[in-house]
This record gives C-alpha cells, structure tokens and sequence, in this order.
C-alpha cells in the first residue's frame, strides 16, 4: 500500500488563499451517500464528475453557493472513497427538497470522514466535526472555522492540492473577452471544437504547474486524472519548464489532442496570444493571432473597430516568411496553404461569441480597401467594413479538422519553430497537436 505524504508547510498561493476566504463565507458540505447512490452516480453518464442530487430543505436552508464540498462513499471493492468538488447551485425542487448541482469532483485523501477527524488536532474543532457527523445523515454542513481548517489539512497533501485547484479553477474562469487570460482561454475551445469536442468535455490527462497560473486550470477533467507538477513536453520536443504552464489531453474515437499552454511572462504581462493547431493525421499546421476589437460609436449605433499597432508589420513579416517554407505538399490539396489567421474578438463580449477570423492574405487585401480607411487614413478593421467577407466559427474549425487549411508539415520541427517564434516576441501560446491515440499491446 501507497504511504500517502503530508506537507508540513500549507501553501501560501493565491488560489488557496482564495479558496480559503471562499469557505469562511460560504462554509463547506460534506455529502454522505450509501452504496447504492454511490454505484448509480458512477455508471451516469458524467459519472461523479457532474451530476444533480435531491436533500431536505431543512439541511441546505443555510448553505451558499458556490461553494466547495466533499462527497464521501464507497468505491471499488467496497472501499470508502472522497472527492473535492464545486457545489454550483441549489434551487428549490420540490416543497419539501432543494435540488443542487455538483460538478469537477476530483478524488482526495484521507478517504473516510472518520480519518478526516483523526487529522484535526483542535480538540474544539474536532468536537465539533464529530458532533455533526452524528447529528446530521447525508448533509452535513459545516461551520467557517471548520471549513478553513478542512482545506488547510487537505491541501497538505500534492495530490488533494492539484485536485482542489482544478475544482475551483472554475469560479475564476473569464466569461467575456477582457484580457490574456480570457482570449487564451477562447483558444483552448477554439482548439477543442477544431478537434470535434465540446468545451466542457473532460480532458483524460490534465497537468498544472504548481507555481504559474494557467488557463488548463479551467478545464473540466476526469475525477482522478489531475496532477501537479511541471508540464515541459510537446511530442517530438522540449519545452522549458518556466515557458510551459499546463498540459492537457483530450480523446476523441482513435485520435487525441494535446493542448500545452505556454508564456514566458506572467499572464497580465503577455503582449497577445497564439494559438498554434498541428493535425498530425490530415499533416497541415494552422496558427490563429488574436486580436480584440473595441467599439466605436456613431451616434446611436456602435461599431466594433481594430486598430492595428506597432508590432503587427513585424509579425505579418515572420507570417510571410514562415508560409514560404511550408508549402502544401506535392500530392496535398489545400483550399488555402497559408498558416496564418486573425482572430478578432469584441471586448467585453461573451467568450465564444461575435468573431471575425479572416486568412493573413485576405487581410493584406483590406489594407488596400478603401471602405477599411479611417477619416486620417489610418486602417480601420470592423464589421460594417467587412460587409460578412470573414470566416464563421464552425466553417473554420471544420475547416482545420478536415486538413483543407494550412501548410502541409509532416514533422514537428515547424510547432516548434511557430512556438520559439511567439514566446520571443512576448506572445502567449496555446499549442494544440491533434493525433493517433497510442495504444498498448496486449502482451505488455
């Protein structure tokens, strides 16, 4: 049997501190579920990583959401099993019930509420516990002290810290365009839906970086795929560990996608961000640049307007040079060989809605367009100018899935290069390689 190790040092990071200060104000729940419960909510289809439950109005009167809460019951064999989640709502059901929503359960230890009392050394506190695990049956919810000194003892252990982290990374997770954080986030999706996937599908592998924020932390994962460590791999070569923030892998039939997120600065200091789609079974590579669109008022109706800076002739340059060397192969067939695209999004609007994504050929041409000059003549990029000359969301990403897009690569060596390109210039990178999944033989 496993030792499981326990820190003497509790973490000090942002999130657990924030964490923290979200169960003083709304206290943690423990639910309690019997055998029968426990096998059912395993064979759903979400199994216990979402799924809604029923309780007496009279347990959940006092209780706030969203909060974190702990599921305990017996697994495998018979053995008792605990998972961390985010308990997200809680509406009235029926007149005597309250119909609550729990989601990202992700497996932590110790794995029996009576081994969680053993570790409270407070006396008070530990009265306290065990005087609600008697008084209550199936709910039991706990008080802020209690629930702070809950999350300080689990989060001494690696493994409940990662788990923890990746439940409540959803709180946090941007709705609307407002900065890095929310457009690396459009990427991911973006990178999600090319490969066939709804955002909220669950990733079958999920590393985070114990030390760096990542936008991989938003991500919805199988209960007991997370881990805490530092991701440095993109198949066929390194990453450095201070570039990479989060790993992820995702399956889909007989292929998968590895999404790896990268940035050399802290988030609120990247300058912009790429993502970069290899689709290693159709061999084409596509790159995506964000860029945000702000709105501009003409009387009372609004326009959403880029305004290209300073930095764009230069990337526009390396795009060039770049689509030169990778060229569609001799018995390839591109609708359109060029690598790159733009991606503008209006700020302050929801994540996922309202994009224009045009080719870089395409946006050279509307340099020239005399509908896209400003009164100084300065290049105006909006929605009344385009007229609808833009790609729509799904075209796009059936687009990229399909290999009709893109310069044809059959090795790495162009990620990599596209990767090293972006974090130089200060860019975020999301990059995304979509293949064969591995299969182990059956005599190993």
């Amino acid at each position: 049997m496993t030792r499981k190790t326990y820190r003497n040092d509790v973490d000090s990071s942002d999130w657990l501190q924030s964490l923290r200060d979200l169960v003083s104000k709304k206290p943690l729940v423990i639910f309690r579920f019997s055998a029968e419960e426990w096998w059912d909510l395993e064979q759903s289809y979400s199994g216990l990583s979402r799924f809604t439950i029923a309780r007496p109005r009279a347990v959940l009167q006092n209780v706030h959401v969203p909060t974190g809460c702990l599921l305990y019951g017996e697994g495998d064999w018979g053995n008792p099993a605990a998972y961390f989640a985010l308990l997200n709502t809680r509406i009235p059901g029926t007149t005597l019930e309250y119909r609550v929503k729990i989601e990202r359960a992700h497996k932590v230890h110790p794995t029996a509420t009576q081994e969680l009392l053993n570790l409270i050394d407070d006396k008070a506190m530990a009265t306290n516990l065990r005087n609600r695990l008697e008084k209550f049956d199936s709910v039991v919810p706990l008080s802020p002290a209690l629930s702070v000194q809950i999350i300080k003892l689990l989060a001494k252990e690696e493994s409940n810290r990662a788990a923890m982290r990746a439940t409540m990374a959803a709180l946090d997770a941007p709705k609307r365009y407002s900065g890095t954080a929310s457009l690396q986030q459009d990427a991911v999706t973006t990178a999600l839906r090319a490969f066939g996937l709804q955002p909220h599908e669950r990733a079958s592998l999920l590393e985070i970086d114990p030390d760096r924020d990542s936008t991989l932390s938003y991500i919805n994962a199988w209960e007991d795929a997370v881990i805490q460590e530092h991701a440095r791999r993109i198949p066929g070569f390194e990453l450095t560990g201070s570039d990479v923030t989060g790993r992820a892998i995702f399956e889909n039939g007989a292929e998968q996608l590895e999404v790896i997120t990268a940035n050399k600065l802290p988030l609120e200091k990247v300058l912009g961000v790429d993502l970069i789609y290899y689709n290693a079974t159709k061999q084409n590579i596509v790159m995506v640049q964000y860029k945000m669109l702000k709105p501009d008022k003409n009387g009372k109706d609004t326009d959403w307007i880029y305004r290209p800076d300073g930095q764009l002739e230069k990337q526009i340059k390396c795009m060039k040079q770049f689509s030169k060397a990778h060229q569609s192969g001799r018995y390839e067939y591109r609708i359109n060989p060029q690598v790159f695209y733009l991606k503008f999004v209006k700020c302050g609007t929801e994540l996922g809605k309202s994009a224009i994504t045009m080719p870089i050929d395409h946006f050279d041409v509307l340099r020239h367009d005399p509908k896209c000059k400003g009164k100084l003549g300065g290049l105006r990029i909006s929605y009344d100018t385009l007229d609808g000359r833009y790609l729509r969301q799904m075209p796009f990403f059936d687009l990229i899935r399909s290999g009709y897009i893109g310069a044809y690569t059959d090795t790495t060596a162009a990620l990599k290069q596209l990767v090293d390109l972006t974090l130089q210039n200060g860019r975020g990178v999301i990059a995304a390689v979509q293949s064969y999944r591995q299969y182990e033989s059956a005599e190993e």
